[in-house]
């Protein structure tokens, strides 16, 4: 069959412009394409440029229209949101760096799943060092707002320099707040049992509020890769008839710190039960405290020491004496007489007063408020009655690279 010519179609301007546009396109697209396979068939060939330029970066997604800046900004608010939530979870847990980087990588940045998997590896890290000694540390002192309680406790770790982390000095004032908020945890003396102690609540505002002695200990114990251990506290009580407290901290490691290497608490009291200055009162307790902290009394008074040391001690002034040959009243005289040096020496009432030797402390007392006396005292020295294993030094070095790469 004949075919029929196709009528001719006359171009408009606004059509030429089209089709130009879409032949200058084209080409783009497909010269962008072009440059892109001979600058890879190139770089595998002879090397990164081999005479031959590389298309820049983006510019495929320009000659399609597409912005190549996109991607770039997405990974880098990713890059800053990762980069956040380290620096979050480091704060909340105190966990090195790389621990905390490690954590998250694992839990694909799950801040939750990676804060619950520190604290895994942290108390099992915690558990291993349980069995090293630890008698450095810091004693804290925490008095209630209406200075009627007041607790002493001693909080340990492995070396002195951990003992000055801020992490440990929080531990040390949140565990003695704890301490003078308990009720019903100590004895007749006002030691607190180890068991009690490590259970009592976190009070509110500590680092770990609701949380156990325990667990905020082995929670610190996991960040400062040190042994941490609560040992022992006292609580002390004034009724408020007569009765008044007053502390002492020695070399405290930071002005105005509750905490420090040694620490004393003392109640001062009315012998009739009469009101008393608060303010003077606490003054001659705190500086009593002093003394006590400084010259270390083994008991209150004679007639607080118990019956089993005053025999022990009265049989061995016995047998120094009863071989002289001296009469049995001369050496009873004697025996009186070296007893009443022993309460000099370790009864606090009967020492002579540290910032006055011509007196006593009871006279002391008697003589700054009179009628008062003192009722009680406890006094708590970092690491007293530990025994130390002295280490080679380097031993303690490797010891501490193999345990760090654990």
């Amino acid at each position: 069959p004949e075919l029929l010519p196709c009528p001719r179609v006359r171009s408009t301007p606004t059509m030429a412009a089209a089709a130009h546009a879409s032949r200058r396109s084209g080409r783009s697209l497909l010269d962008a394409l072009a440059a892109a396979s001979r600058s890879a068939i190139a770089t595998r060939r002879f090397g990164t440029r081999a005479g031959v330029d590389r298309v820049p970066p983006g510019a495929i997604a320009r000659a399609r229209g597409v912005s190549s800046s996109a991607p770039s900004q997405r990974a880098a608010r990713d890059k800053a949101a990762e980069l956040a939530m380290i620096k979050d979870l480091r704060e909340k847990t105190g966990a090195p760096l790389m621990d905390v980087k490690k954590a998250l990588s694992a839990a694909s940045f799950d801040p939750e799943a990676a804060y619950a998997e520190l604290r895994t590896r942290g108390l099992a890290a915690a558990s291993k060092k349980a069995g090293r000694v630890a008698a450095e540390g810091l004693v804290g002192v925490s008095v209630s707002a209406c200075g009627q309680r007041a607790a002493i406790v001693e909080v340990n770790a492995e070396t002195d320099f951990v003992s000055r982390n801020e992490q440990f000095l929080k531990l040390v004032a949140d565990v003695s707040n704890a301490a003078v908020a308990a009720t019903g945890v100590a004895d007749a003396d006002g030691l607190v049992d180890t068991h009690a102690l490590e259970n009592l609540a976190m009070p509110a505002g500590s680092v770990s509020p609701g949380a156990t002695v325990a667990e905020a200990a082995a929670a610190t114990a996991a960040s400062v890769r040190e042994n941490i251990k609560v040992r022992r506290a006292y609580i002390m009580t004034a009724s408020g008839a007569g009765e008044v407290l007053g502390h002492y901290v020695h070399g405290a490691v930071a002005s105005g710190a509750a905490a420090g290497r040694q620490a004393g608490l003392v109640r001062v009291s009315s012998r009739d039960g009469g009101d008393v200055s608060v303010e003077k009162a606490r003054g001659v307790a705190n500086k009593v405290a002093m003394h006590a902290v400084a010259v270390a009394p083994r008991f209150l008074d004679p007639e607080g020491i118990p019956e089993d040391v005053v025999a022990g001690e009265m049989a061995i002034l016995h047998a120094q004496i009863e071989g002289s040959g001296k009469p049995a009243n001369v050496v009873e005289k004697i025996v009186v007489g070296k007893m009443r040096k022993f309460h000099e020496e370790t009864c606090l009432t009967k020492q002579k007063f540290v910032m006055d030797d011509s007196m006593t402390v009871e006279k002391f007392v008697d003589g700054e408020v009179n009628g008062l006396v003192v009722s009680r005292f406890a006094r708590l020295k970092v690491g007293e009655g530990i025994e130390v294993q002295v280490k080679d030094f380097a031993a303690e070095v490797a010891a501490t690279v193999a345990d760090t790469a654990a």
